[in-house]
């Protein structure tokens, strides 16, 4: 159920294929939002313009202006909805295009109507927190400074799964899980949900690995004092105590986010506060191991 606060936020629907931009917008409107659709993106921008829009749904590929031109006007002017970026090439220049312009959200067409809506209610739901600001947005390496909120790590997990399209399904989704409990505890714990403090996260990629470094603004921790959490395995006892102990703390369920990471990377890597981190996940057949061919003569 959308609460009433939410039914009046305007949408606007930016798609040159027809069925697709009537798919989503009927489900919007069926779901009680005001919804205004385009077929190029020349009238995308006239409309933002225009009118103050809370939500955006632009194509890529559009005539007279792409989705990522739009985004861009939109970015340099006065009227700034939030942007959901739709495409149906997947490709990593077009992620890290959107990422560079502030997109919000990021979908790959084909989706569903009701993804589409899912979509929407999350944007609309969160108030607006400061940017994720782009250090780098090469496909080899992807930096960038995300505020300390929950919801930021939401957006980067999808963000980074849509960046490794080309590998399986069950590995982008691991590792995507492990890199999300890294960056949760960093702007939990190290941010302290502070949307004015920010965390840094390196994605690198070469032929043989996937390498994430997530560096919180805090003091650092030790796995000793620990309470709350388990870092490898825990007894019934433990796990009854780390529950109560996140309670009183006033902290989401889990706690096994370390645990899990660690079961998950090849290499967890800490530096000596244990305020920087860093993940490898090997892609060769032997995790961390040289074939043959690579070794050297």
């Amino acid at each position: 159920m959308i609460p009433a606060s939410m039914l009046a936020k305007k949408i606007l629907v930016a798609d040159d294929d027809a069925p697709t931009r009537i798919a989503i917008s009927s489900m919007l409107k069926e779901a009680g939002y005001h919804v205004t659709e385009v077929k190029d993106g020349a009238d995308a921008l006239r409309h933002i313009q225009k009118e103050n829009f809370d939500l955006a749904f632009l194509d890529i590929r559009m005539p007279e202006l792409t989705g990522l031109q739009v985004l861009a006007e939109v970015r340099a002017g006065n009227s700034h909805p939030k942007v959901i970026i739709m495409t149906a090439y997947d490709t990593p220049e077009n992620l890290l295009g959107a990422v560079r312009e502030q997109a919000y959200d990021y979908l790959c067409k084909p989706f569903s109507s009701l993804e589409a809506l899912d979509a929407a209610d999350r944007a609309l739901r969160h108030d607006a927190c400061p940017p994720i600001e782009v250090i780098s947005a090469l496909p080899h390496w992807v930096e960038l400074l995300i505020p300390c909120t929950r919801e930021a790590a939401d957006r980067i997990e999808a963000f980074m799964t849509h960046l490794e399209a080309d590998l399986p399904l069950e590995l982008r989704t691991s590792v995507g899980l492990a890199l999300r409990e890294l960056v949760l505890n960093a702007v939990e714990w190290g941010g302290k949900l502070d949307p004015n403090r920010k965390v840094r996260i390196a994605h690198v990629r070469t032929s043989r690995m996937l390498l994430y470094r997530v560096v919180d603004p805090g003091a650092g921790f030790s796995f000793e004092g620990l309470k709350h959490a388990s870092v490898d395995k825990s007894s019934a006892e433990s796990i009854t105590e780390m529950a109560t102990v996140r309670e009183e703390l006033g902290l989401r369920p889990g706690g096994f986010g370390i645990a899990m990471t660690r079961a998950i990377a090849d290499e967890l890597i800490y530096n000596e506060a244990q305020n920087e981190v860093i993940l490898i996940k090997y892609l060769t057949r032997s995790a961390g191991a040289l074939s043959e061919a690579d070794k050297p003569i």
